[in-house]
């Protein structure tokens, strides 16, 4: 088999190589960045929840009452559903009362 080889001309040569290099040169970025805020402007937010355990569930014709107990011992949450067989969730994170 007869092999044949490319003649390559020195001007093709450089200029592929600066078409190459100008495809490889850091151009201005389009993503978005992300911001980073200080620790002193964003709020908490371990202390914004709180863990509110099921303390009674009611079910009566119109539906079912779900309880639940706050871990501060606030005032109690009440979840309302129309369906009367639904089960109750044990526990959930429910907002800490101001």
């Amino acid at each position: 088999m007869i092999r044949m080889r490319l003649k390559v001309r020195p001007y093709l040569f450089c200029l592929a190589l600066g078409a190459m290099t100008l495809m490889v040169m850091p151009a201005q970025s389009f993503a978005a960045g992300k911001t980073y805020n200080s620790k002193g402007n964003q709020e908490n937010l371990r202390n914004m929840f709180e863990t509110c355990r099921l303390k009674k569930a009611e079910r009566d014709a119109e539906g079912t009452r779900c309880i639940y107990r706050r871990q501060s011992k606030g005032n109690d949450v009440v979840i309302s559903n129309e369906a009367p067989n639904v089960p109750c969730q044990r526990q959930f994170q429910c907002k800490r009362e101001q």
